[in-house]
């Protein structure tokens, strides 16, 4: 028996080692391709209120309809089968993508295509969250999560400066190549990333407990879980108000080109990247309800200082914004580790998937709210006028807004140490 239990231990080890490596063929697809999917829109000439709703409808139908996930994996038996065949369909609608916001110019055809991507994407979430949860020990998750997150973060980064430096290469003669050459790249990422899936040890149906019984949140067993959710979809809302729109106020107002958009992406991820290791161990220790209540406040400030860089002299709009956000990146990594390991503490190991697409549909429909309303914020200039550091930038006032409600939102949720989400 116990012969048994080492050979498993030892398959596991390795398997933990292989999802590492897939994580990296992954981050270079998202460093390529959806990294750049707002930069991709603003080349297509789409208005501030149409890349709104491209950056988050899509996300909250990806969220509706991952919800079916947990019925695929139940019918399939398999996490391994279901998380691949999803990502090779991931992989074939890049290109598709690609070709339809080129060639078509619809911009209702093209949203469905972009909707559909992220229903595909997003459904690989849940079984991927349950397939993890069984292989990593609750002890380690914290520093196994974060040392994963800072390689993974490595390839990002890596991958993302070469894609700006592509798209720089070709914003003089034709961007559109540029775009297609990246998402090329991002293709054959996203092919490697399905193999080294396929590669993973995978335990068998039965190992796992997920009950195909549908869950009701409203149950009073599910009382902290249910108000984890709240609280992160109502935080997703108040992020996602300016969030998507940060890519169109760095190229049309800061005028950055794509050699300093990229910089700014990337050299602030390093610091993201190098703090995943401590935040992880500082998780572990600590527990993760503290890095969510200290990260989350220093968050609610941020767009403020977004506002404050407009009025800084052109030569110093860059640097300034690297510092930023750079400690926003910081604050950022921190939260989002705590928050996933603090999921995984509330599902206790039963009903993974279900739990999981529990939350990414709400926090899906309240990223789409946040957005919706962020885009129809910058149609309020007549309202604005008379304000001037409003009426430099019509996404000056949803910066202002978004500041408002995340602080709001951190009083009602963490103001008392003794609150816990």
């Amino acid at each position: 028996m116990s012969n048994l239990y080492k050979r498993q231990t030892n398959i596991i080890r390795s398997s933990l080692k292989i999802s590492t490596i897939e994580g990296s063929w992954w981050a270079v697809m998202y460093g390529t391709v959806e990294t750049y999917l707002g930069a991709f829109f603003e080349v297509l000439k789409y208005s501030s209120y149409e890349i709104s709703i491209l950056t988050t409808l899509p996300i909250f139908i990806g969220s509706l309809f991952q919800n079916f996930s947990n019925k695929f994996y139940h019918f399939l038996k398999s996490r391994k089968t279901l998380v691949v065949g999803l990502k090779l369909f991931q992989t074939m609608l890049i290109p598709t993508i690609y070709f339809i916001g080129i060639t078509i110019g619809n911009f209702y055809l093209f949203l469905v295509f972009i909707c559909i991507y992220f229903v595909i994407a997003l459904s690989q979430l849940s079984p991927w969250t349950s397939w993890m949860g069984y292989l990593v020990p609750s002890r380690l998750r914290g520093r196994y999560f974060g040392k994963r997150s800072q390689i993974i973060r490595i390839f990002m980064l890596i991958s993302s400066l070469i894609a700006g430096a592509i798209l720089n290469s070709y914003n003089s003669i034709n961007p559109i190549i540029g775009f297609g050459i990246i998402f090329f790249i991002g293709v054959i990422a996203n092919i490697g990333s399905a193999y080294y899936i396929y590669s993973q040890y995978e335990p068998s149906y039965e190992t796992i407990n997920e009950d195909n019984k549908k869950i009701d949140l409203r149950h009073i067993d599910y009382l902290h879980l249910r108000k984890f959710i709240s609280y992160d979809s109502i935080s997703e809302f108040a992020f996602s108000i300016s969030g998507p729109l940060m890519m169109v106020y760095w190229l049309r107002e800061l005028k950055f080109n794509y050699i300093e958009l990229a910089l700014l992406i990337n050299v602030s991820q390093l610091i993201g990247l190098f703090s995943l290791r401590y935040w992880g161990k500082k998780i572990d220790a600590l527990g993760a309800n503290i890095t969510i209540r200290w990260t989350s406040l220093s968050i609610t400030i941020f767009p403020l200082f977004w506002i404050l860089i407009y009025f800084f002299p052109i030569g110093m709009r860059l640097p300034f914004s690297v510092i930023l956000a750079s400690f926003a990146s910081l604050m950022f990594s921190g939260r989002a580790l705590a928050m996933d390991n603090r999921l995984y503490e509330h599902m206790l190991g039963k009903s993974m998937i279900q739990l999981t697409s529990k939350r990414i549909l709400y926090r899906g429909l309240f990223i789409f709210l946040g957005g919706l309303a962020g885009g129809l914020l910058t149609k309020t200039d007549f309202i604005l006028m008379y304000l001037s550091i409003f009426s430099s930038s019509n996404i000056h006032f949803v910066l202002f807004v978004s500041a408002i409600i995340r602080f709001a939102v951190w009083m009602k949720f963490l103001r008392d140490s003794k609150m816990q989400v």
